[in-house]
């Protein structure tokens, strides 16, 4: 924490309470140390371009002040500068080419104080390592009259091949020459995106067709570098231009270092606001790892992939070569894990993105998915950059299949609700979101339909601080009651929007929102005058059934159906700020007497919703604006057995409730 003091006077009143220990226990007792701050300086022995970044002093004018003051004092000692907008309230200086030796000329001026670290600016670059592979795809034509979604890559180029071409939606939005492009690592990935299922013959995604737009944001590095700042000058152009066409977009470039455990990246900032600011879905990958050439441990995530708004992806192994490290449907050897900063879900999805392993003399074998070379031929090369645009298609297609205004919150949630575990992963339950998130999702056909043995409902709203949603006549269906006691699968998916905060280190995110779905014996009359009530109408003896420690032990570590291999989720969230939260109970697992108290056949169900805001959004609201996050919560209930239609019970139940309700419109 970085405290600034301004006065002689607020010094003393923090020396005043600091005496007066007993009263001001619960504050001190979190102190482990106070000093005086020195920014963080990492030099290099070599001429570099810096990356510096200022305190925020949380006063526009202030922190304008300062900006003024470092520019000046980078402008007359003539070093070349050039400022990035992160975020809004989130400036980053480049200064070019410069010896460490010059840093010092910081340390004797007054800008020194508001600094907050100088460190070399990080580099980019990517790599296609393939094998060529003897296999011919015929070239697939757009249909006349049928309206193609367009996923736009940002990469290093796409080649115009003849798989390609007719595909390829506005040309290429690039700021290089075409001398300085080569197309490898692009081209791969629309590739992937387009054929992905036809070069694998089998369906994994499922989509009729979409239209690619090539953005290209990176160069040969074989050429010419690329800095962190221009590589956000670079995305942010392509977006701000293309957004309104094109909502869905796939980034597989990764900063070659580790997430914190802590702080969010300055990279994941930037991709969360732009999100925000242009109303998309940013798929990214997870990142590779070389940790098994030598048998260490996977390592985490690359920057970038704590990405809170991101649908951040990993890999796991379609195929098992002689000399591979992985199993199919297990982790990649080279996929990165999580979990993100403050042990957010990330990644939350996984899909194919191939194997690896070691021969005896040490060598490195790979087991690719398929795809283009620049030249057209078909090669094969492995890592999280091609599960990747797998998961960017599925997200596309789906919109291409909803028949309304684009909704981030939508498209991501279907993903996430409707992804589960292979049944030949191997990882402990307690483990796996670590590894795979939530899961692998299926086609978008099997995303979009239910059968009448199950229903999904989705509610769609935005929660203002203060109020809450409850629903106390929640329409679970009867049909589900088997020997006395509501039986049945429920699974809920709740994805929403928190506030962000650039400055809050760990505390980012600055908002949560708690999903309770469970039962009550009957409603009461309550006396709203009384401070914090707020719903005139109350529940006897509620019970939220997303609680693990009501559920058998035993039951969960002996099932072996469907639902123990591919759904179950042992995760408590209680009030941790995770964007994703997903829960998954099977209530023929509850423990006997938890069936006695809470799931007998005459208990009512209700749902509620309710958010949870840090102090620092909340002081910040009083005069700035209104706190509230949009979210997006899809529940299914299922009949396991299928001898019951789930579906048109609860619809009746709507109906008699006096739900306004419709279903999704599809274009189909």
């Amino acid at each position: 924490m970085i405290v600034r003091i301004n006065s002689v006077r607020e010094l003393q009143t923090i020396s005043t309470r600091m005496r007066e220990y007993n009263r001001y226990s619960y504050g001190l007792s979190c102190l482990d140390k106070i000093t005086h701050f020195i920014p963080s300086i990492v030099e290099s022995n070599k001429q570099e371009n810096y990356k510096v970044k200022l305190l925020d002093f949380q006063n526009y004018e202030e922190n304008l002040a300062i900006m003024r003051l470092f520019e000046k004092t980078l402008q007359n000692n003539r070093l070349h500068y050039r400022r990035t907008q992160y975020t809004e309230s989130f400036p980053v200086y480049k200064i070019a080419g410069v010896q460490s030796a010059i840093l010092d000329t910081f340390k004797q001026n007054d800008v020194f104080e508001a600094l907050f670290s100088i460190e070399p600016m990080p580099k980019y670059s990517v790599a296609l390592d393939s094998v060529p592979f003897q296999k011919n795809v015929s070239v697939m034509q757009p249909e006349d009259g049928q309206e193609y979604a367009t996923l736009g890559i940002l990469d290093n180029g796409i080649a115009r091949i003849p798989h390609l071409e007719s595909w390829l939606d506005g040309g290429r939005m690039s700021v290089y020459p075409e001398d300085k492009i080569t197309p490898t690592h692009g081209t791969f990935i629309a590739g992937v995106a387009l054929y992905g299922d036809v070069l694998e013959n089998t369906s994994w995604v499922g989509h009729k067709g979409i239209k690619l737009f090539d953005a290209t944001v990176f160069p040969d590095t074989s050429k010419e570098t690329i800095d962190e700042d221009e590589l956000i000058e670079n995305i942010r152009e392509a977006i701000r231009e293309n957004h309104e066409k094109i909502k869905v977009w796939n980034l597989s470039i990764s900063v070659m270092e580790p997430i914190s455990d802590t702080n969010f990246s300055d990279f994941a900032k930037f991709l969360d606001h732009t999100q925000e600011a242009y109303n998309i879905l940013i798929c990214k990958s997870a990142g590779n790892c070389d940790n098994f050439k030598t048998g260490h441990p996977r390592g985490k995530l690359h920057k970038g992939a704590d990405s809170v708004l991101s649908l951040v992806v990993g890999s796991i192994a379609h195929e098992k070569g002689l000399h591979d490290c992985t199993e199919i449907d297990n982790p990649s050897p080279f996929t990165r894990i999580g979990p993100g900063p403050e042990f957010i879900v990330k990644p939350e999805v996984v899909h194919y993105g191939g194997n690896a392993g070691v021969k005896a003399d040490r060598s490195v074998t790979t087991t690719g998915v398929k795809s283009f070379s620049m030249n057209g031929d078909i090669v094969q090369s492995a890592g999280t950059s091609y599960s990747t645009p797998r998961i960017a298609a599925l997200a596309t297609g789906l919109y291409q299949e909803i028949k309304q205004e684009f909704d981030p919150l939508l498209i991501k949630g279907i993903v996430v609700h409707s992804s589960n575990y292979p049944d030949k992963l191997t990882i402990p339950y307690e483990e796996r979101t670590k590894y795979v998130g939530f899961g692998k999702p299926p086609t978008i056909q099997e995303m979009l339909y239910n059968d009448p043995c199950e229903i999904t409902l989705v509610l769609r709203e935005s929660l203002v601080k203060g109020k809450f949603l409850e629903i106390l006549d929640f329409p679970m269906p009867s049909c589900l009651v088997k020997d006395g006691f509501f039986t049945g699968q429920i699974i809920a998916t709740l994805v929403y929007s928190p506030i962000l905060e650039p400055s809050q280190g760990s505390e980012y995110c600055q908002s949560n929102i708690n999903v309770l779905l469970g039962t009550y014996d009957d409603k009461k009359t309550r006396d709203t005058t009384k401070r914090n009530i707020l719903n005139p109408v109350g529940k006897v003896n509620p019970k939220n059934v997303f609680r693990y420690d009501l559920y058998s032990k035993t039951k969960i570590k002996n099932g072996t159906g469907i639902f123990s291999r591919r759904e179950r989720l042992l995760i408590e969230y209680a009030d941790k700020y995770y964007p994703v939260k997903k829960y998954a109970v099977d209530l023929s697992e509850m423990t006997n007497a938890n069936k006695l108290h809470y799931i007998t056949a005459e208990k009512r169900w209700y749902l509620k919703l309710e958010g949870l805001y840090r102090s620092f959004s909340e002081q910040k609201a009083e005069h700035l604006r209104k706190l509230q996050q949009e979210f997006c919560l899809l529940i299914i209930i299922k009949d396991p057995t299928g001898a019951f239609n789930v579906y048109d019970e609860t619809i009746q139940k709507l109906d008699t409730f006096n739900f306004w309700h419709s279903s999704i419109s599809l274009s189909s």
